[in-house]
């Protein structure tokens, strides 16, 4: 069963996603800030746009050019998906 929260989903692979992505919380972020200030709310949506930063784009691998894990003697990854379609 796939995690609601993979972040090797194919569709966060294209960079103007993960962008638009931390653009729109950093502008929740900004609203809240500004606008409503609310303390909770401030400090909820800064640390949502610190960590889409943080993951999207700052530690952001491709999972194509992700290095493949070896355990059990079988390699897990890319490799597994070519095994398969063979």
């Amino acid at each position: 069963m796939k995690r609601v929260s993979d972040l090797n989903h194919p569709f966060y692979r294209p960079l103007w996603r993960r962008v638009l992505l931390v653009a729109v919380t950093g502008a929740w972020a900004c609203y809240e800030n500004f606008v409503i200030k609310d303390p909770m709310w401030m400090v909820l949506t800064a640390g949502v746009f610190v960590y889409a930063a943080w993951v999207f784009l700052i530690k952001w691998v491709d999972p194509v050019d992700k290095p493949l894990e070896i355990s059990d003697g079988r390699a897990s990854g890319a490799a597994d998906e070519d095994a398969d379609k063979r």
